[in-house]
């Protein structure tokens, strides 16, 4: 099914750009969908001019927690070690290739002013996925799409609160913001339950955007040869557990097969600087995903690398990243993720027996099934709230 826009006017989608694999492959998800639909898009490119917004981001203790782990990475490796600092920016360089040759950008815009002046030329403005509703970012004025004028569409696409509850000081504004959006999903039940209990919108859960395009789709990116040559069992890992590492060398000793590593994403994690025979850092997201397609296992606490490995039937197992009590914890992701699709026994500790483990059957024919019924649940959302709101305007 392909939408007849009916109009020059291309739709705008505001998403994250950030230098992570899944942050960009979700952006890129969602708009290969819409041109695979006919549907004209563009992702806004925007600079903040607002020297506040900027210190009021800054000045939230979970933000900054994690800008300081990328500060630290980073300066600490420029001092200590230079070389991988060098092959940091390598990797940065992939990221940035991959923003300039896969997607379609706007022209940016500077500062507000622009923004808003700019908003008028486009057909609709879809809200992409990821945390970009979270509270840190109300006072930017950007994701709530406040600046988009009330005779212009707003969507939304899977996008996080990243919280269970709404701040009590920002309940109001979040209303008012809310209730001009006219067409709301979510990516998960907790951000259907804000929306609900706020606006009294009973609004639907959709898949992330990475799930909407098929095997095809990543295939045509991804690239066909190989980019190690030998069976592997590909190691990403966010987080520092050092059990989850235990794990893979344990894994390694009953198959026989070297690791492969993409070390250093989010911050420095010093066993990582040894653990694994083969670590990358010429990788960007095209990469990513033929690192993960081609793997005899992949071995995660990643969100997004456990869907690619879902679409790519690998043999994985997924580890939770946070520990349930921490506030930045996005473990219910995948456990909602593995409670739709109906996985079982992937979800692991890494203290279990490796024998164990490899006998936990997976049905990745039932769960492609599963997968693609939450799909067409997901894309007739998304093709209905244009259909009823943009094409109805032209």
């Amino acid at each position: 099914m392909s939408i007849d826009m009916k109009t020059n006017k291309k739709i705008a989608i505001l998403s994250v750009k950030t230098h992570n694999y899944g942050s960009l492959l979700q952006s890129y998800a969602l708009q290969k969908y819409l041109y695979n639909k006919n549907v004209l898009n563009e992702i806004v490119a925007y600079n903040e001019k607002s020297i506040f917004r900027q210190i009021y981001r800054l000045c939230k203790i979970s933000f900054l927690v994690v800008f300081s782990k990328k500060i630290f990475r980073n300066v600490y490796l420029k001092i200590y070690k230079p070389n991988l600092h060098n092959k940091l920016k390598i990797r940065e360089g992939r990221f940035n290739e991959f923003i300039s040759t896969k997607l379609v950008t706007s022209k940016p815009f500077e500062g507000r002013d622009d923004l808003v002046e700019g908003a008028e030329n486009y057909a609709a403005f879809i809200l992409g996925s990821d945390q970009v509703l979270h509270p840190n970012n109300l006072r930017m004025a950007y994701f709530n799409m406040i600046f988009v004028p009330d005779s212009i569409p707003k969507i939304t696409y899977a996008p996080s609160f990243g919280v269970t509850k709404i701040p009590e000081s920002q309940k109001t504004e979040t209303i008012k913001y809310l209730k001009r959006i006219d067409a709301i999903s979510v990516r998960e039940q907790t951000g259907r339950d804000i929306v609900f209990n706020l606006t009294g919108r009973d609004v639907p859960v959709v898949c992330d955007p990475t799930i909407l395009i098929g095997k095809e789709d990543w295939d045509g990116i991804k690239a066909e040869k190989r980019i190690v040559e030998q069976k592997y069992i590909l190691c990403y890992y966010l987080g520092k557990n050092i059990v989850h590492r235990q794990f893979a060398n344990n894994l390694k000793k009953h198959t026989g097969l070297q690791i492969v590593t993409l070390p250093f994403m989010d911050e420095y994690v010093a066993c990582d600087a040894s653990f694994g025979d083969v670590a990358l850092f010429d990788t960007g997201p095209s990469e990513f995903i033929n690192l993960i397609s081609n793997a005899e296992y992949v071995l995660t606490d990643s969100f997004h690398a456990t869907v690619f490995s879902i679409i790519y039937s690998k043999i994985f197992f997924t580890f939770d990243r946070f520990e349930e009590s921490e506030k930045t914890s996005t473990n219910s992701r995948i456990s909602s993720l593995f409670n739709l699709l109906n996985i079982k026994g992937r979800k692991i500790m890494g203290n279990e027996p490796i024998e164990d483990v490899l006998n936990y059957p997976i049905d990745f024919e039932g769960i492609h099934k599963k997968m693609g019924e939450f799909r067409e649940k997901s894309e007739r959302y998304l093709l209905d709230a244009i259909e009823k709101n943009v094409c109805k305007e032209q």
